[in-house]
C-alpha cells in the first residue's frame, strides 16, 4: 500500500503520462469535479473537468510530440487534504512550423490535492514557467 506522498507522487506522473499520451479523459480523471487550472502565459483560469478536457485538448491536438517530466517534489498532507510543489520540465514539438518546431521550458507547479473516494486528485494547479527555449508559437493562447 502506498503512502499519502506516494499516492500524490503518483498522481501527478499519471497527470503528465496522460497529457504525453493525449489522453484527455486520463487527465481529467486526475481531476476533482470542481478542479480549476491555470497555466500562466498559456491560459486563463479554467474551472470543471469538461473545460479541463477541453482546453487540454486545444493545447495538445497540434503538437505532433510532448514530453512533462517532474521532480523535486515537496509534498504536505493534513488529513485529507494536500499542496504539491514541484519543478518540471516539458518539451513540445510541432513539425512545419515556421520559426522552429521545437519548444522547451522549465518552470513550476503548484497544487492542491484532495483525497477522494476514488485516491488523490488535484483540485487547483497552476503552473509557471521560468525558463523557455525555442518557438513559443507552437503552443495556443486561449
Amino acid at each position: 500500500m502506498m503512502t499519502d506522498r506516494e499516492a500524490i507522487q503518483q498522481l501527478m506522473a499519471t497527470y503528465a503520462f496522460a497529457i504525453d499520451a493525449k489522453d484527455y479523459a486520463g487527465i481529467t480523471a486526475c481531476f476533482t469535479d470542481d478542479a480549476a487550472v491555470e497555466y500562466a502565459g498559456h491560459s486563463h483560469r479554467v474551472t470543471g473537468r469538461a473545460a479541463i478536457a477541453d482546453l487540454m485538448e486545444r493545447q495538445l491536438a497540434p503538437l505532433d510530440v510532448t514530453q512533462h517530466m517532474f521532480t523535486n517534489f515537496i509534498i504536505q498532507v493534513e488529513c485529507d487534504k494536500g499542496q504539491v510543489r514541484c519543478d518540471m520540465l516539458a518539451q513540445h514539438i510541432r513539425r512545419g512550423v515556421p520559426g522552429g518546431e521545437k519548444y522547451m521550458a522549465g518552470g513550476q507547479y503548484s497544487a492542491e490535492v484532495r483525497r477522494t473516494p476514488g485516491g488523490w486528485k488535484i483540485a487547483r494547479i497552476a503552473a509557471r514557467t521560468l525558463w523557455s527555449e525555442g518557438n513559443p508559437n507552437l503552443l495556443s493562447r486561449v
